[in-house]
């Protein structure tokens, strides 16, 4: 049984806190209450909800099943679904969760092999690849027109690219600089990450782009995104701790590296540059535990937009953890 087009909707609703049919129906004026009825009846025999009470029931959402469904590219291409809003039970279950049982639930996408993929340290050529190579995709993924050839040339050479403009030659140059302070401090991305040094790496992401530093003071918009991240800023901090209290806990750096890629992203913490922040810190957990990274390169740019949609708006990190597996 696959999830529809009425399910998806139902699940949004849930997930943003309205927890019975009434409550949903109220919300979803296009459909009526007995639709409502059938979607979290579709929806609790796919394991994915509770049902509490008989009657007027409530609906508790079972995060170790949905963390891990396969959404539909077709149901996050839905201009029509709803608006979803940061899902702070996601947090609060992730925290509670005990390490083991999270590595367990992640490392079914996260092959065990990996952690033997790079026993000896990376090279200086193999550092200079990875720095090529994730600055170009990196950029790239941003609209960034730098070719790889283009990149290879500024990062080694100096040479700007023609046609370009200094804003792209300097988010690559950004992109070569945080990896370097992230080789230079491998200590800080071990299993006791602060986020002073969170935010020193977006410090560096967003120099001479026109990028506030800190903690942002407003609320942002994801293009192509229904979902509408925290405007808080003590709210922003005091989740931005949760959210590293989960990357630390666990020992596995495939899986911490997953969830950086993810959370980082989903709380929005900065103004601009969160993705790049994410896919940095994700990089610096790999070179500081297993002297290994990634640039996405294999990646398209829409594979992985529809992967941040279905963690955004569904909770479900299964297509990001099936990118991160091809990368590595």
């Amino acid at each position: 049984m696959n999830l529809n087009k009425n399910a998806s909707y139902v699940l949004i609703h849930i997930l943003n806190g309205n927890n019975t049919a009434k409550k949903i129906s109220e919300q979803m004026q296009t459909i009526d209450v007995r639709s409502v009825q059938r979607a979290l009846a579709r929806l609790t025999d796919l394991g994915l909800l509770t049902r509490i009470g008989t009657n007027h029931p409530n609906y508790k959402v079972n995060y170790d099943e949905l963390i891990e469904l396969n959404i539909a590219d077709k149901l996050l291409e839905d201009e029509n679904r709803p608006k979803s809003i940061f899902n702070h039970n996601l947090i609060e279950w992730l925290l509670k969760l005990p390490a083991d049982k999270l590595e367990l639930l992640l490392k079914s996408n996260i092959k065990d092999k990996l952690v033997l993929k790079h026993p000896k340290q990376m090279t200086a050529k193999e550092f200079e690849y990875l720095t090529i190579e994730l600055s170009w995709k990196s950029s790239a993924l941003e609209g960034n027109t730098y070719t790889l050839l283009d990149t290879q040339l500024l990062l080694l050479e100096g040479i700007k690219a023609k046609n370009r403009t200094e804003f792209e030659a300097q988010m690559i140059l950004n992109h070569k600089d945080a990896i370097a302070f992230i080789i230079e401090n491998k200590e800080l991305f071990g299993n006791s990450i602060k986020f002073s040094t969170i935010e020193e790496l977006h410090r560096i992401i967003g120099n001479n782009l026109g990028i506030a530093k800190g903690i942002r003071r407003r609320l942002v918009r994801i293009t192509a995104s229904n979902y509408e991240p925290l405007s808080n800023p003590r709210q922003l901090k005091e989740n931005a701790d949760n959210i590293l209290e989960i990357i630390n806990k666990t020992p596995n750096p495939y899986i911490k590296a997953l969830l950086a890629l993810a959370l980082i992203p989903y709380l929005q913490i900065f103004e601009d540059g969160n993705k790049r922040t994410g896919r940095m810190l994700a990089n610096a957990i790999l070179i500081s535990l297993t002297n290994s990274g990634f640039s996405l390169k294999k990646t398209d740019a829409r594979k992985l937009a529809i992967a941040y949609l279905a963690f955004y708006e569904f909770n479900s990190i299964y297509a990001l953890s099936k990118i991160l597996e091809v990368e590595l």
